[in-house]
């Protein structure tokens, strides 16, 4: 029986709620997930909460505990080296094929990202801020700073699925970082070598920028989960 326009809407909302509550790091890897209680924050009740999860379920993001009920998985070192080989293995394609067709207001609006993430480690290093104070609207900027390149790519299934593996990525690694300065400068520096390759319209910087991001990301996600995930 196919379900009302308004249901499936609702549906949509809350997955789309839940996903940002998880990149937000308001669900902890282990946390429980109650339908109702989120539905009524929602506004809308458990039962679109509920096909909300189905879908987290499937993409691995949350799975079905006995006597538990959902619950935010827990990453093990293999869910996150799986992600990023397919990062690895697309995102650096699209990245050098962004190069080529990239539109100045794209270029300007990572610009624009770039310099916020340099005001955030800025205020870190004068003492404004604690590095784990920034780290969410860090991680905010890093994710639009990818979004904007893959829009650019012109290519809707690539733009899906490369987005969707660097959304899982962020919210497997969103409690993976010390948030050192070192860190936050190291993802500065790898941004900065990427916008450097796309505004110089060079496929191949771009590529090998992008490349190296991706493992650098990867060992620090893996350096952290190694003393606490299983296998």
């Amino acid at each position: 029986m196919r379900k009302p326009a308004s249901e499936k809407n609702q549906s949509e909302i809350a997955y789309e709620v839940l996903r940002q509550k998880l990149l937000n790091r308001e669900f902890a890897p282990g946390a429980r997930v109650r339908y109702g209680p989120l539905g009524d924050e929602i506004g809308m009740s458990a039962t679109p909460v509920r096909e909300a999860v189905g879908r987290l379920v499937s993409e691995g993001l949350i799975e079905l505990v006995p006597q538990l009920g959902a619950v935010v998985k827990r990453p093990t070192i293999t869910d996150t080296t799986e992600l990023y080989e397919m990062r690895e293995a697309i995102e650096p394609f699209a990245a050098a094929k962004a190069s080529q067709f990239i539109a100045a207001r794209q270029l300007k609006s990572l610009q624009a990202t770039l310099d916020t993430m340099q005001i955030l480690h800025r205020s870190v290093l004068t003492g404004k801020k604690q590095a784990m104070e920034v780290s969410a609207r860090f991680d905010k900027s890093d994710l639009k700073f990818h979004q904007t390149i893959l829009n650019a790519v012109n290519n809707q299934r690539m733009l899906t699925v490369v987005g969707d593996f660097h959304l899982l990525t962020e919210i497997i690694g969103a409690a993976r970082h010390s948030y050192s300065t070192e860190v936050l400068e190291m993802t500065i520096d790898d941004h900065t070598q990427i916008l450097k390759g796309l505004s110089k319209r060079d496929a191949e910087w771009t590529r090998k920028a992008m490349t190296v991001h991706i493992q650098n990301s990867r060992q620090l996600t893996l350096n952290q989960l190694q003393s606490e995930c299983p296998q």
